[in-house]
């Protein structure tokens, strides 16, 4: 068995005006940078030690997981996988967060924008291919939004791509004999846990 732990990167200046990012490549800012350094001190004050760190290669997610990785003491360096990117999210790219985004989103009328399923199936098969190729490992991999969203919404019946996962927001999740399974989700280390949300799903068969 794996244990999974995803963590979605610290903010940006864009997170915090509400700007669109996908795939371009934007810096933590200061408040994303103490983001990272206290779910560092979150995880080694519950001793979670890991036995790897991924991340997508942009520089958000790899400056978290390498400050998370600092805090921890965790002296190996942090893997690179393309395939933890964020979602394209075609022309919407660099645009305001608004009700209509969430609805073009909801109806994937996007224009150009990476779609549910191909999304869902490019995480699934990366998450799959790490476990199989480091098995019986704890991992932590320090991604994205829609990243983490394609996994909850096949495994949480009331979770949604327009639900909300805060920065550095920590996802626990199993991986057993092909199936996938959420402990919990949407914890966020920067107010103690408080906002721990435990859940019993079945596994999802065969991702």
């Amino acid at each position: 068995m794996n244990e999974l732990i995803l963590v979605r990167h610290g903010e940006t200046d864009q997170n915090r005006d509400f700007i669109v990012q996908g795939r371009i490549d934007n810096p933590l800012n200061d408040t994303g940078i103490t983001q990272a350094k206290k779910t560092g001190a979150y995880l080694k004050a519950k001793n979670t030690n890991f036995d790897l760190v991924f991340s997508s290669p942009l520089i958000r997610a790899v400056d978290t997981a390498k400050l998370i990785a600092e805090v921890m003491d965790f002296s190996q360096s942090v893997i690179i996988d393309k395939n933890f990117i964020e979602r394209n999210f075609g022309d919407f790219d660099g645009h305001k967060i608004t009700s209509e985004y969430a609805a073009m989103i909801k109806e994937e009328s996007i224009p150009n924008m990476e779609k549910h399923q191909d999304l869902e199936r490019r995480v699934f098969e990366a998450l799959k291919s790490v476990c199989q190729t480091y098995p019986d490992k704890r991992i932590l991999i320090v991604t994205h939004s829609h990243v983490i969203k394609a996994l909850l919404v096949r495994l949480v019946p009331e979770f949604t791509y327009t639900s909300y996962l805060a920065n550095c927001s920590v996802n626990y999740l199993h991986y057993s004999q092909g199936d996938f399974s959420v402990l919990k989700y949407n914890v966020n280390p920067l107010n103690g846990g408080m906002a721990d949300q435990e859940i019993r799903t079945q596994p999802f068969a065969k991702s």
